[in-house]
């Protein structure tokens, strides 16, 4: 016990008798504790702002069915049986177990647009109810594409907000018209693009189409109930597989075992990316410990 009270007593002498060396001393020993915790912190908020990131602009529970079908130039008897993705393939992905939504979609072609500020071509997508708000693209005025909608074939237009400045200036244009390809829309609102905190991904397509019910360009347009693109999302991530074989052994059955589709999955790839995201953001942690325990250890040595 004398022993420890002498080491404290010599401390405490040599701390007042040298007191600029003992302040950089302590000086360096509190940087780099705090150093070590600012690191560990930053990593971590990185962490987190990445994965936020790449869930918020994938589809983690998700799989694009796309339609492959004949077209108007398919020649001989094996392109003309593939019946092609058509309405009531939907209605029967959304009848599997397991299965959360399916949203159809349609992709439209330039078509003159004509509104009160300007007159151009611009692209018109076809989308489902709740389409939108699934990919995470805001609706920063008026509303969305609503079910009753789709079921109507309704003539009404969500707004890209680049392009609702394009067609109507500074007016507000929810509750406007404009024609498309002569037809007259109602918009009902402005859709923006999403937007990331790290990850530098490009949506500003978004803000520069005009989005219509997919049901009116199959009525009007492609004909026969075909549609483009189905986009089907698992109601759990644990049952994603099962999901994405019975999908796609469904339709294929449906189709009398043609391949007139092919899968995009979107799942996969999510989890590709956090994979690469958490190698990247592990090397940088190591860099940041190795600068966070220099700067501890030249503290506690003393300047």
């Amino acid at each position: 016990m004398r022993d420890w009270v002498e080491l404290v007593v010599d401390a405490l002498r040599e701390i007042q008798g040298h007191k600029l060396r003992s302040l950089l001393t302590l000086s360096g020993i509190v940087f780099g504790a705090a150093s070590v915790v600012s690191m560990t912190s930053l990593a971590a908020a990185m962490k987190t702002l990445v994965y936020d990131d790449l869930i918020a602009m994938g589809l983690s529970r998700s799989f694009f069915m796309d339609d492959q079908g004949p077209r108007s130039d398919a020649k001989g008897a094996a392109a003309l049986r593939h019946t092609g993705m058509r309405l009531t393939d939907l209605e029967a992905l959304r009848a599997l177990p397991g299965v959360a939504s399916v949203h159809g979609r349609n992709w439209g072609e330039e078509q003159v647009v004509n509104a009160p500020a300007d007159r151009r071509r611009v692209r018109i997508d076809g989308v489902d109810a709740g389409y939108l708000e699934l990919r995470n693209w805001r609706i920063v005025a008026g509303r969305s594409i609503r079910p009753l909608d789709v079921t109507n074939r309704a003539r009404v237009a969500v707004l890209g907000e680049e392009m609702s400045h394009n067609l109507f200036a500074n007016t507000d244009p929810v509750g406007k018209t404009i024609t498309i390809d002569g037809v007259r829309f109602l918009v009902v609102g402005i859709v923006a693009p999403i937007e990331f905190d790290i990850i530098p991904a490009d949506f500003s397509f978004v803000g520069r189409r005009i989005y219509i019910p997919y049901t009116y360009i199959t009525r009007y347009t492609k004909g026969e109930g075909r549609v483009d693109e189905a986009l089907v999302t698992a109601s759990q991530a644990a049952r994603f597989g099962d999901v994405l074989r019975r999908g796609t052994a469904l339709v294929r059955q449906r189709h009398g075992g043609t391949e007139d589709f092919t899968i995009d999955n979107q799942a996969a790839e999510v989890l590709s990316n956090l994979a690469m995201a958490d190698n990247i953001l592990g090397g940088w942690n190591a860099v940041m410990f190795t600068i966070a325990g220099v700067t501890l250890i030249v503290g506690g040595i003393g300047l």
